[in-house]
C-alpha cells in the first residue's frame, strides 16, 4: 500500500496535506475495501482506483474553497439606498479606504503606482492597462498568505 500512496502523492499534490494525511486516507480506503469484499485478488487494483479518485475529489474540493471569494454576492441596492444616495462617508469608511489604498499602493511597482494615480485622477487608461492594474490589485488584496 505504501508504494502506491507515495507514487500517487507525487502525482496529485494537495498543498494542505502532509504525508501522514495521504497514508491515513489510504488506510481508510483499504479498510473500507476489506469490509466490502472477502476476495483479495482484485484488491490491489480496486485500491489504486479508489485512492486515486479520493485524491482527485479532495483536490477539486480544495480548489473550490479557493474559488469561494470569486463569487461576490452583490449588494442589495434597495436595502442600502439610504447611504448610497447620501454621498456622505463615515470616518470609519474613510479610515478603511485609506488603509487599503496605502496597502495597495505600497504593494505595487513604480509603473503600476503611476497607473493607479492616473486612474484615480480620472485619466484615460487603455483596456490592457486597466486589466493589468486590476489584476495586480486583486493579487495584493486577496493574497493567499493570509490563510
Amino acid at each position: 500500500m505504501k508504494p502506491i500512496v507515495m507514487k500517487l502523492m507525487k502525482q496529485i499534490r494537495i498543498r494542505t496535506w502532509e504525508i501522514e494525511d495521504y497514508l491515513q486516507e489510504g488506510m481508510i480506503i483499504l479498510h473500507l475495501l476489506l469490509e466490502e469484499q472477502s476476495d483479495g485478488q482484485k484488491l490491489h487494483t480496486k485500491f489504486k482506483v479508489k485512492y486515486h479518485q479520493r485524491l482527485i475529489d479532495e483536490l477539486r474540493r480544495s480548489y473550490a474553497k479557493k474559488r469561494n471569494h470569486d463569487h461576490f454576492i452583490g449588494l442589495d441596492v434597495y436595502e442600502c439606498s439610504d447611504w448610497i444616495n447620501s454621498g456622505d462617508t463615515s470616518p470609519d469608511n474613510e479610515v478603511v479606504f485609506n488603509h487599503l489604498l496605502a496597502e495597495v499602493y505600497e504593494g505595487l511597482s513604480a509603473h503600476y503606482q503611476d497607473l493607479l494615480l492616473r486612474q484615480m485622477r480620472g485619466e484615460e487608461l487603455t483596456r490592457m492597462q486597466r486589466y493589468r492594474l486590476r489584476e495586480k490589485i486583486k493579487a495584493i488584496l486577496f493574497s493567499e498568505d493570509e490563510e
